[in-house]
């Protein structure tokens, strides 16, 4: 959905306004592009306070209806506000995004609940793998629509605010047929309160779990910071136009697509934890091509963006499955919450220490170019370093017992999109039935 994608500061069409049209810089855009994970570890805190007035119908049309208002409010704003005035521009979009992410968080964990009341357990497979086809055809068609618009009007402000108003337009239709939508119960029930202290205990005996968060926690840092390096780098320095860096995102899209069912294919033969450690490693080289990526050379970038989304995929995949297999029946709200908070929080630590280190090493002029390839550098070694926490760690043999687990992965998919993988960016992932 284009609402999603404009929702996420990584995204194509967001980090080519932040960086490319109003410029704000690399400290300000650290701090936009880390207020989705914050807002993801701060909803856990605030959640409780909602749910004793609200029930999550109420919830997710409430919060709908608050988030598409800050967009209209924001579009209004994006349309006045000076181009050549970054300080200025990167305090309204700070403000902007963080009322934007709490708000799409709030409702992205109301709207869970809600779809579990309305859509029965045994349809829920097929019910999200066709909502996710229909909204990746959406997420192509807008990104093909985005690449044409940023091309024919040369980026232009009049070309983000054409694209803006029609997620907007598109996002409140969506908000309409909310609405319509009837549950067994009128108000879609309410947002169960785990007993946080028996299970936060039975998780500490879970170290496999407690082991692979580290690892997500560690290489979640380390890839929201090369994230936040690949658009700086790509507007500010290699200058690369609005329109490119959609077509290399589209580029890492497609692959990705189309590599999901050999991914899934590797998983069951081989598993989860020898596919994350090889599709992490070799997304990881790939990006060794930011460092002797010029303007002259620009479309080589094609060729790392196709591999890029390629082996995301995988590592994404794989992570989803061995989560399934690892959180515990008996503790399973402490352990989606626990996986969603502490990678949310090296999410959003990441983009806002690489935005203050770069931004304090331009402003001592030193090159910039070198700067950029030294801390995507340091990002690539980070993330290879991290694969040593799963290290002989075992897999559980046993069957997974559910088919998805709502909200845990949300954190992760939003980092895979701001590697290029943009049908993430909306997508339920759903365990495929073992047909053997």
């Amino acid at each position: 959905m284009p609402w999603v994608l404009l929702s996420l500061p990584g995204s194509f069409i967001a980090a080519g306004l932040l960086n490319a049209l109003f410029q704000i810089g690399p400290f300000w855009f650290g701090l936009v592009a880390a207020m989705p994970a914050i807002a993801n570890a701060f909803h856990i805190l605030i959640v409780p306070f909602f749910i004793r007035f609200m029930k999550v119908r109420d919830m997710v049309i409430s919060f709908s209806w608050l988030n598409l208002g800050a967009w209209i409010s924001g579009l209004v704003g994006i349309a006045f506000l000076p181009l050549n005035e970054p300080e200025k521009a990167g305090l309204f979009f700070a403000i902007l995004y963080g009322l934007i992410s709490l708000s799409s968080s709030l409702m992205a964990i109301a709207w869970t609940a809600w779809v579990s009341d309305f859509v029965p357990s045994r349809l829920r497979g097929r019910y999200f793998a066709k909502r996710n086809r229909y909204t990746n055809l959406g997420t192509i068609g807008f990104m093909l629509l985005s690449m044409l618009t940023l091309h024919l009007f040369d980026a232009s402000r009049g070309a983000y605010l054409g694209l803006l108003s029609v997620a907007i337009v598109g996002r409140m239709i969506s908000i309409m047929i909310l609405h319509l939508i009837v549950s067994p119960d009128p108000t879609g029930g309410s947002i169960s309160q785990a007993n946080w202290t028996k299970e936060i205990t039975d998780l500490r005996k879970q170290r496999a779990l407690l082991r692979f968060i580290a690892f997500g926690s560690v290489a979640g840092f380390w890839l929201a910071s090369a994230g936040a390096v690949a658009a700086l780098y790509s507007f500010s320095d290699l200058m690369v136009t609005p329109a490119q860096f959609t077509s290399f995102s589209l580029a890492a899209t497609l692959s990705g697509a189309i590599c999901v069912p050999l991914w899934g294919k590797l998983i069951d033969r081989h598993g989860a934890i020898p596919t994350i450690m090889i599709t992490f490693f070799a997304w990881r080289i790939g990006d060794i091509g930011w460092l002797v990526i010029s303007p002259e050379t620009i479309n080589w970038m094609y060729l790392m963006w196709l591999w890029g989304g390629a082996m995301a995929t995988g590592y994404i995949l794989a992570t989803f499955t061995l989560l399934l297999k690892l959180i515990p029946k008996n503790s399973r709200s402490a352990g989606i919450s626990l996986n969603l908070t502490a990678t949310s929080v090296a999410g959003a630590v990441g983009p806002l220490l690489i935005g203050g280190v770069i931004s304090k090493i331009t402003e001592a002029s030193l090159p910039t170019t070198l700067t950029y390839q030294i801390c995507m550098g340091i990002c690539i070694l980070g993330g290879i370093l991290s694969i040593l926490i799963l290290f002989r760690m075992p897999e559980p043999e046993t069957d997974p017992t559910r088919n998805t687990i709502p909200g845990a992965m949300r954190t992760l998919r939003n980092l895979t999109v701001s590697q290029g993988v943009s049908f993430f960016s909306n997508t339920v992932l759903v365990r495929r039935r073992n047909t053997s």
